[in-house]
């Protein structure tokens, strides 16, 4: 059996001239042919010195199912839903209620509508610890009502030092100090 000549080994002008030709658009048969190099050779080569022809175009991954894209993100909802932004200022003025003037009954409303939402948004764990907090100002609701004071202790004790600073100087005439006497505008 006669085997086929070995091709002699490529030279770096002949590379030269194969890269040009391939990167042009020919084929890797095509060059290959041309330059009397082995189409496997020329394959090679373009993966190894990652040449690409003209007319190649990369090929995309194909796009992501919707099942597996993660879900949005609120600035993303509220971008696409201009209602949700009124909501969140809603949300906002509950929350600021909360902080600044809190009773038990807006506390209570405010807890069970955030366990409601963990709930229906399969979340159970933080749904469980919204309704303890629901069911804590049930038991003691009433007695924090009784027991709350609309201002700081320190804000007792300053009213109490400008009281007995009006009754001390207030009666003699000083009219900063004694609201009565003090000239109105």
């Amino acid at each position: 059996m006669t085997q086929p000549a070995p091709h002699p080994r490529p030279t770096a002008e002949t590379w030269a001239l194969a890269r040009a030709d391939f990167l042009s658009g020919l084929s890797a048969a095509v060059v290959a042919e041309r330059h009397g190099i082995s189409e496997r050779q020329i394959r090679r080569r373009a993966a190894k010195e990652g040449w690409r022809r003209s007319d190649f175009e990369p090929m995309g991954m194909a796009p992501t199912p919707a099942w597996m894209k993660p879900p949005p993100t609120a600035a993303e909802e509220r971008a696409n839903d201009d209602a949700l932004e009124e909501v969140d200022e809603a949300e906002a003025a509950a929350r600021f209620g909360l902080l600044f003037e809190p009773k038990p009954r807006s506390l209570r409303r405010y807890a069970f509508r955030r366990a409601s939402e963990s709930a229906a948004m399969d979340r159970p764990q933080v749904a469980v610890s919204w309704m303890r907090l629901v069911q804590l100002i049930d038991r003691c609701g009433e007695r924090i009502d009784e027991e709350a004071h609309p201002y700081r202790e320190a804000d007792y004790v300053r009213a109490a030092y400008l009281r007995r600073l009006n009754e001390q100087y207030g009666e003699d005439g000083d009219p900063d100090l004694n609201p009565d006497t003090a000239p109105t505008g």
